[in-house]
């Protein structure tokens, strides 16, 4: 079905995605005392395991964070979706436990209902939102409440970049000295390092981009912090393009004999950033697919190019990267007439 473009267009999204870099240095700059004051307030509460919960762009983000949560401050951490923790609950809700429930725009719903289930449960509640309007749940009865302040009228990206790196500086500040180092200067240089990201990347990503429609299936495969980071970026895919796009954790793209259903006419996607543990069995996928006759591209290789970070920041890159080639696709798309979007994003801002 083809409609206006005017859900989540592709135009807003442009230019929510060229502000993405400033937009994380606003959030980090205006979270920096609140996320420090919450971070201890965590600590004198003695919470020892931390919830994520959302819906679509905010799960995603909490499961890209979850892992950064483990390594820095050595919290347990885990992102559940807002409807499976209302309709199913958890173990570990009550004392000791706190629960992020993320909600960009703020409106009820599913991540509406998680937070009365986690205000009941006697759970330390953490609201974030980009909504800072009166009224809005998750920033005014949470017992901690964080607001990134990112724009969310396109496709979700700068929303997700920004409590992607609200979540990341929590993670830090719990930590304390345990957080190893150098990891508090790669934050607050992310700002800057996305913009070099966006401009050296963001032609060769717009080429990649423009290609994707071409495919009849696209798999996007990741591994540690970039299991979650594939699942966001075929959310986008879908979103921009209406594109048939899989996320997989790369052990059970093999495990699960995936390579056996790809044909010629599919893509594998791999996200391997400099340095990750994971990078010989994400190779192991685009080795399998070259072999089945299927295409096979590497953000973090040779033609994509991402700077060394920590592991546990480069979902961060790896979304700039990911962001640009969605505004391509979805662009193509637009001016093919062969998808639901009417009007293209104009999307190559400078």
């Amino acid at each position: 079905m083809t409609v206006v473009d005017d859900i989540m267009p592709l135009a807003a999204t442009a230019a929510e995605v060229a502000d993405t870099p400033a937009a994380i240095g606003r959030a980090l700059a205006r979270l920096a005392d609140p996320v420090a004051g919450l971070a201890a307030a965590l600590t004198a509460h003695g919470i020892t395991r931390l919830i994520i919960t959302g819906s679509g762009d905010s799960l995603s983000a909490g499961h890209m964070a979850a892992p950064a949560f483990a390594a820095y401050a050595g919290i347990p951490c885990q992102a559940v979706p807002a409807h499976e923790l209302v309709a199913y609950g958890h173990p570990d809700l009550g004392p000791g436990t706190a629960v992020a429930v993320v909600s960009s725009s703020g409106r009820p719903g599913p991540a509406h209902d998680a937070l009365d289930r986690a205000r009941h449960s006697g759970a330390f509640v953490i609201g974030i939102s980009d909504r800072d309007t009166p009224g809005n749940p998750f920033l005014a009865v949470s017992a901690g409440s964080l607001c990134p302040g990112a724009a969310k009228a396109g496709i979700p990206t700068q929303a997700t970049s920004a409590t992607l790196a609200t979540l990341f500086l929590l993670a830090i500040d719990w930590g304390g000295a345990r957080t190893p180092a150098g990891v508090r200067a790669q934050l607050a240089a992310m700002p800057t390092l996305l913009e070099q990201v966006r401009h050296r990347g963001r032609d060769a990503a717009g080429t990649l981009g423009v290609t994707l429609p071409r495919h009849r299936m696209l798999h996007i495969v990741g591994a540690g912090p970039n299991a979650g980071t594939a699942h966001a970026v075929a959310d986008l895919l879908t979103a921009a393009a209406a594109l048939a796009a899989l996320p997989h954790e790369a052990e059970e793209f093999q495990h699960a004999l995936r390579p056996w259903a790809l044909g010629r006419d599919d893509l594998v996607l791999a996200l391997v950033p400099p340095g990750a543990r994971t990078a010989p069995r994400l190779l192991d996928a685009i080795r399998v697919a070259e072999a089945a006759g299927a295409r096979a591209v590497t953000l973090g290789g040779p033609d994509h190019p991402l700077p060394v970070v920590d592991e546990f920041l480069s979902p961060l890159p790896l979304l700039m990267l990911a962001q640009e080639m969605t505004l391509a696709a979805g662009d193509a798309v637009a001016q093919a007439g062969s998808g639901f979007r009417t009007s293209s994003s104009q999307a190559r801002l400078p």
